[in-house]
């Protein structure tokens, strides 16, 4: 929903100004959209999600400077609230964030799947949990950063794509439903980055010229094993040595635990060959890890679970459309097939590079996402 669809939708509601709470990451993309929702005429408030907390209830020390639920990021946030004059809160979501994000990435792990935490946060975190309380503090709406935008055909709200793709972020928002997405503005949907970062300079933002954060904001340091020796605790079969299979199923040499791998992974594998090798398959029961020729890294079906269609019903009937199995992905034909209404079967119209349980699949027609799902199962196929 835009702008100009909430202030419609309140004024039918008998409410002159909507009340929008705009989830506030303490970067220059939120902050943004909260100005550019004062100066459209909107009562804004600023939430921002305090996400983690060690075990022993302190604030890791390896978030204090990076990451959005880092202590400074709250400090900018509310920084930039208070030059926009508007109120700001901080919302103590760490348990939420830890059942829904933090455990579920370390069972991925283990499980040898490669999970994305932040198509898990936006869901069961940033819409599920912080839309809920924004609608307890009496929010009509609730606004972020993400470039990304939605409409209305018919009866249902549908996702779309941002306007300039080049940073668009709708790959990571297919876990939205109809209310969440009806209950949603995208301030940014219709701009480029250079343009946010201009409008944060003439308003005087702190934050104008901030980097933008590349890490997971509970691993900023992108060691991904360290954290799950410390949060999963030493002694899991996942984390120890195991042996490294190649072409023909011979024992090529040692791996150090299944969670630094990945599918289509090259670099870090310690073997030497003929010619490059790529991890092809992760078996965690067996604690191996597959490698194999580049050609072996392909395939031309897949399965995803966890299926939400976020714009249109599920559909009865097999459904032509681009997949994206990476966020910076370009997007692959193929036909989506509903098995269920959570479970599909994607048939690539050429076979598909590293494609990764884990991930998530993401479907399009066009800027439409019609819905998305995490990848549990594929083939592999030497590429023609």
């Amino acid at each position: 929903m835009n702008p100009s669809h909430a202030t419609n939708s309140s004024a039918r509601n008998g409410k002159e100004r909507p009340t929008v709470a705009v989830a506030m990451s303490g970067g220059v993309d939120s902050s943004v959209a909260a100005a550019l929702l004062v100066r459209q005429g909107f009562e804004v408030i600023g939430l921002t999600m305090h996400l983690w907390t060690d075990p022993k209830g302190e604030e890791l020390s390896l978030n204090r400077s990076s990451g959005c639920c880092s202590v400074t990021m709250s400090r900018d946030a509310a920084a930039v609230a208070d030059r926009l004059g508007f109120r700001h809160y901080v919302l103590d979501l760490s348990r939420e964030f830890h059942d829904s994000v933090v455990r579920d990435f370390r069972d991925e792990y283990f499980a040898g799947r490669t999970p994305n935490p932040c198509v898990r946060c936006n869901t069961f975190v940033k819409w599920q949990t912080l839309l809920a309380r924004a609608r307890q503090m009496g929010c009509d709406y609730l606004a972020t950063g993400h470039y990304a935008r939605s409409d209305h055909h018919g009866e249902r709200a549908r996702l779309l794509r941002a306007r300039f793709l080049d940073k668009d972020q709708s790959y990571a928002l297919w876990g939205l439903d109809q209310d969440s997405l009806c209950h949603t503005v995208f301030p940014l949907g219709e701009l480029t980055k250079p343009e946010v970062r201009k409008i944060a300079a003439e308003l005087g933002l702190k934050t104008a010229d901030k980097p933008e954060s590349q890490d997971i904001c509970f691993i900023p340091d992108d060691d991904y094993g360290r954290f799950l020796r410390t949060d999963g605790g030493t002694g899991l079969p996942v984390l120890e040595a195991g042996e490294i299979i190649g072409p023909e199923d011979k024992i090529l040499g040692r791996h150090r635990g299944i969670a630094y791998y990945t599918v289509g992974q090259r670099k870090g594998l310690g073997v030497a060959a003929e010619r490059p090798l790529y991890v092809t398959r992760i078996d965690p029961h067996k604690n191996r890890v597959y490698v194999g020729w580049e050609d072996d890294c392909f395939s031309d079906t897949a399965t995803a679970a966890h299926v939400n269609w976020v714009s249109i019903g599920c559909p009865g009937e097999p459904i032509p459309c681009q997949v994206k199995v990476r966020y910076r992905d370009h997007g692959h034909g193929a036909r989506v097939t509903a098995v269920d209404e959570q479970t599909v079967r994607m048939d690539f119209d050429r076979p598909v590079r590293a494609v990764t349980p884990g991930q998530s699949a993401v479907f399009y027609q066009g800027d439409v996402v019609l819905g998305g799902g995490v990848i549990s199962e594929f083939n592999s196929v030497r590429k023609p």
